[in-house]
């Protein structure tokens, strides 16, 4: 009887490769499908590769042009871990270009819910809760109105830097063939002067808005959590020139 060990099966010999191939595939497609937002993602996974494209309205900005349908886009960072709610806005037009209403999207994240999780959607403890509403004329100008007095049509403040611990919005606009980019973080006047209530009112969605609070933005983190901060990985989005830092505006 020789010392030598039998040869492995071919097909478990190939087996981790092809795993290993398959897995790599997979997250190849998902960087480069996900790098560019047409909505907000539900899953995490698809989220944390598009987020920034979508807060930063990279999507918006590629496509405006005059022509165009007026879009906005909203989203309101109320500490990431807890909640976030995003608004997107189209506004409507009739034959003489006169605005006759908007459709309004709202949907808002929460701390992931386990007991929804299901074998077909795995992804569902972490989605997000939609609303749809379609809003008349009158309440269509008067958030416009309330846009425009609050300064969100004002120039991006280049440098803010917004932590995802803390309270934010970020507005990304494309308007009458213009993209435009603003944002205010809490306490800064310009985020009091801006906090749309009217759109909480309209927004037709159950989960009811946290308002702002002071909030430690640094907090002392250590390293057997890996970083984290109650389960969140805190990060900050940069703004610069009429936009955010990173974000591809096809320009």
């Amino acid at each position: 009887m020789s010392g030598k060990m039998p040869p492995k099966p071919a097909a478990r010999r190939d087996m981790r490769p092809r795993r290993f191939a398959w897995f790599a595939a997979a997250v190849v497609a998902l960087v480069t499908s996900g790098c560019a937002a047409t909505g907000p993602a539900g899953d995490p996974i698809t989220r944390s590769f598009t987020w920034f494209d979508y807060v930063g309205g990279g999507e918006l900005a590629r496509s405006c042009m005059i022509g165009a349908p007026d879009r906005y886009r909203l989203v309101y960072n109320a500490v990431f871990p807890e909640q976030v709610r995003t608004y997107d806005l189209v506004v409507l037009r009739d034959s003489r270009a006169r605005i006759s209403g908007s459709e309004l999207t709202t949907n808002v994240w929460q701390r992931a819910d386990l007991t929804r999780i299901q074998v077909p959607q795995l992804g569902a403890p972490w989605a997000p809760v939609e609303a749809r509403v379609r809003l008349d004329a009158a309440q269509t100008a008067a958030i416009l109105d309330r846009f425009a007095s609050g300064g969100a049509f004002a120039p991006a403040p280049a440098g803010e830097r917004l932590h995802s611990l803390g309270f934010y919005w970020t507005v990304a606009r494309c308007v009458d063939g213009r993209f435009g980019f603003w944002a205010a973080e809490y306490p800064d006047p310009a985020f009091q002067a801006f906090h749309p209530q009217i759109l909480f009112s309209v927004d037709g969605n159950p989960v009811p808005p946290r308002e702002p609070r002071p909030t430690v933005t640094n907090p002392p983190t250590r390293s057997r959590d890996g970083g984290m901060v109650d389960g969140h990985s805190p990060f900050t989005l940069t703004v610069v020139e009429n936009g955010l830092a990173g974000v591809d505006y096809g320009r």
